[in-house]
């Protein structure tokens, strides 16, 4: 009788299967390191290994009074990743943390097509920082909806979309994405490990610290007790910082604002630029409306509207008074899949960033992994 109850209550209730649990180990080679080291950091997830689970790491450094911070994210296959830290020459000697959050996403970007053509796929091209190209065709779907491969890349990459065949030679695809990595997320596994960077007295302990779990969540932030002293930023510079990336983020470049008008009085901005940037050589042809010659150091310069890659003709019939900033590279600039070495002339519009959307949306700058080798930035003396 009690084995048919016991059968009875297996039937009728049957035993959940109960899945592992996912551990998120992080070592590192050694406990104490010294100001220009390197950390050699390794992370394991041994109920990954030999499976096909992809996942991200995301790790965040600060020492244990939360003054300084560097956060990064690494690809997550098959249950590892290694990683080397660079420290700052002049990092403070402190008890430092390194938490690391375990996300089940990986980078895969999906998106839509938002007007309606005949045509079943559009192309996809992603420029990465060290100059490579990954392109490809997506198919859609009845909805006009695609999902990207998932791909590996560090930094930030320029993605651009087009049609098999643009209309009349432009590229009138308008394109709606969107990438789960930086959404909100509940972590799978979560662990902390300790570290000492340079000389700690022998009677200090690791006490009353608690990781700030938004530096992991997202890109937002507090510091506490932490007081900033600069130079006020004008319009132009903030505009810099919040529109160039990759390559472009250079401080050798010389930067002209057209935030106040400046350009409007010039046909072309070429016209503006003639003999304000030393080496830079600007010829016009007096024969032919609208056709230079720009040359640094004997080499032909590179142009870009919006960081994408344009020709002299396009820079000449690009209207001055459209255009918020210039930057001018020196040679040689490295944003350039082919290299560049007669530098380069960069054009930001004010349509892209001061509230004047284009019609058509199909470039974009999204943000990959951390690199393998990250050297972490020096922290600024006091």
């Amino acid at each position: 009788m009690r084995i048919l109850f016991v059968f009875f209550l297996l039937y009728c209730f049957p035993i959940k299967k109960v899945m592992a649990q996912e551990t998120l180990v992080l070592t590192t080679d050694k406990e104490q390191y010294n100001g220009g080291d390197t950390i050699r950091l390794i992370c394991t997830v041994p109920e990954w290994e030999g499976t096909t689970k992809l996942g991200t790491l995301n790790i965040l450094i600060e020492d244990i009074k939360h003054n300084n911070v560097w956060r990064l994210r690494y690809p997550i296959v098959d249950g590892y990743f290694q990683a080397e830290l660079v420290l700052p020459d002049n990092i403070p000697h402190n008890q430092y943390m390194i938490t690391g959050d375990l996300q089940q996403r990986f980078f895969q970007l999906t998106g839509q097509l938002l007007n309606r053509v005949k045509e079943d796929s559009v192309r996809y091209t992603l420029q990465l920082e060290d100059k490579s190209i990954i392109a490809g065709t997506l198919g859609l779907n009845e909805e006009d909806a695609f999902r990207m491969p998932r791909h590996v890349f560090s930094g930030r990459a320029v993605l651009f979309f087009s049609a098999h065949k643009p209309t009349k030679g432009k590229n009138t695809t308008h394109i709606a994405i969107s990438t789960p990595l930086d959404s909100a997320y509940k972590p799978l596994a979560q662990t902390t490990l300790p570290l000492v960077i340079g000389e700690i007295p022998e009677d200090a302990a690791f006490i009353r610290y608690k990781a700030d779990s938004n530096f992991l969540r997202n890109n937002m932030g507090t510091l506490t007790n932490v007081t900033v002293k600069g130079k006020a930023k004008t319009p132009v510079d903030k505009y810099d910082e919040e529109n160039s990336s990759g390559y472009f983020k250079n401080d050798r470049a010389q930067v002209f604002s057209g935030l106040d008008g400046e350009f409007s009085g010039f046909i072309s901005i070429l016209d503006y630029l003639n003999g304000r940037v030393a080496g830079l050589n600007i010829q016009k042809n007096t024969e032919e409306f609208g056709e230079y010659l720009v040359v640094w150091r004997n080499e032909p310069t590179a142009f870009f509207v919006d960081e994408v890659p344009v020709d002299v003709q396009t820079v000449f019939s690009f209207p001055p008074s459209e255009i918020a900033m210039v930057k001018v590279f020196p040679p040689p600039f490295m944003g350039v899949i082919l290299g560049a070495g007669g530098g380069a002339i960069a054009i930001y519009s004010k349509r892209a960033t001061l509230g004047y959307e284009g019609r058509y949306k199909n470039r974009f700058v999204v943000q990959g992994f951390s690199p393998s080798v990250s050297v972490l930035k020096p922290v600024k003396s006091k």
